[in-house]
């Protein structure tokens, strides 16, 4: 099968993301160990089991899953690691391969209250195995973790517990990149609360709050760092790249062709609902993207893509509305263009009209929301070896060189 899309993942402009934070969080020098690795939701929808077997390949050691099932696949990937569960979990998995992580304490769980805290504890009993535990103390975000008034029960509840150890203590803070004194005070009562719990947090166990606070501020990072769409080379708000101690190099992109090229005549309507009318005479280029495949309508005016002419790139407007499927550009003013040019819908160049977070603006939603609502359809490729690949290729094929390809594997 023809593809006429593809989502190029950078493998060095990974490495070089991570190696970055784990400089940070060591003060200077890398360290691997205070680095952990949010790939929920299949890794932002770039494949989570590929994208975490290249992480430990590259040094981390400690990946973040949403429910169980995730982090199954993700540990089995990232031979070694350890992998813990964000969310509430009740029961445990007794599958073949959960049953081995678990009995290598290589699922990690995280303690929201002491009912949950109890009914894991049964089940562990049940097995004969110990499960490590990472209280989450809620200091706002107010949709998991406990209390303060209910924290201390729950660290004495997993302490006592011989089927249970406390591996952890961690908070996620709320508005880290939209108020930074809110979010030191956060941090400070995350501490507080640590310095109250005393021998309640035994040696050895991690603490740890949001990654993209503790990018920006060293009062955050404690023992480790949880690094979400930052391994991307992204933060969740653009001015945020401005702010951080760091330098992040985008490793996504998103690559289409042209598949139609036509000549319109000025006062000629283009798409759903007649929205936009050509005052000029334009060639139009049909690209075969749309809201199905992850690039939802803009709110802010039109889209641009950027359409790799013979003179080279050139960014043009989105005539008309989005479609499912399909988009029309303007080509007229891109010069000479060949019939299946390729065209870029998301660029890994930060100074991009389509770099990640100017599309996300334009469509008024989050970065994180764009990458996780790209369509499975769309194969995922992953390039290595320093390579800026110039063509869009086939599903499975990797642009890179020979020895990249060779050590890396395609979804």
């Amino acid at each position: 099968m023809t593809t006429t899309s593809s989502i190029r993942i950078d493998l060095d402009a990974l490495e070089r993301n991570l190696e970055a934070v784990a400089k940070v969080a060591g003060g200077g020098v890398p360290d691997w160990n205070r680095v952990c690795a949010v790939v929920k939701s299949d890794a932002y929808g770039l494949g989570a089991p590929r994208i975490a077997g290249s992480m430990a390949e590259m040094g981390v050691r400690t990946f973040a899953a949403y429910n169980p099932e995730e982090a199954i696949s993700v540990a089995t990937a990232a031979r070694g690691a350890d992998v813990l569960v964000l969310m509430p979990v009740h029961e445990l998995d007794r599958s073949g391969a959960a049953m081995h992580l678990l009995a290598d304490e290589k699922l990690h769980f995280t303690a929201h209250s002491i009912d949950q805290v109890q009914d894991l504890e049964e089940e562990a009993a049940r097995l004969g195995i110990v499960l490590p535990m990472h209280l989450e103390l809620d200091t706002g975000m107010g949709r998991g973790g406990c209390e303060e008034r209910d924290a201390l029960g729950i660290l004495a509840h997993i302490g006592q517990s011989p089927r249970m150890r406390v591996a952890g203590v961690m908070t996620h803070l709320p508005d880290a990149l939209d108020d930074a004194d809110s979010a030191r005070d956060r941090g400070r009562r995350f501490r507080l609360f640590l310095e109250g719990a005393g021998d309640l947090v035994p040696a050895g166990a991690l603490r740890h709050a949001a990654a993209t606070a503790a990018l920006h501020d060293s009062s955050l990072r404690f023992d480790m760092v949880r690094v979400g769409l930052a391994w991307t080379g992204h933060f969740p708000r653009g001015a945020a790249a401005t702010q951080a101690s760091i330098k992040l190099q985008p490793a996504i992109s998103w690559w289409s062709r042209l598949i139609q090229i036509r000549r319109l005549s000025a006062g000629r309507s283009i798409g759903y609902g007649c929205t936009t009318t050509i005052d000029r005479d334009t060639v139009a280029g049909l690209v075969p993207v749309g809201y199905a495949d992850g690039l939802p309508s803009s709110r802010t005016g039109p889209h641009r893509l950027v359409v790799h002419g013979q003179r080279g790139p050139v960014s043009v407007p989105v005539l008309g509305r989005m479609n499912m499927d399909q988009c029309v550009v303007d080509l007229t003013d891109v010069g000479p263009v060949d019939p299946n040019a390729d065209v870029e819908i998301i660029s890994a160049d930060v100074d991009s009209p389509v770099a990640l977070p100017r599309v996300s603006a334009r469509s008024e939603v989050m970065p994180y929301e764009l990458l996780c609502g790209l369509s499975p359809r769309i194969p995922r490729v992953i390039v290595a070896g320093g390579v800026r690949a110039e063509s869009n290729p086939q599903p499975g094929v990797a642009v890179g060189s020979v020895e990249s390809q060779n050590r890396i594997g395609f979804g």
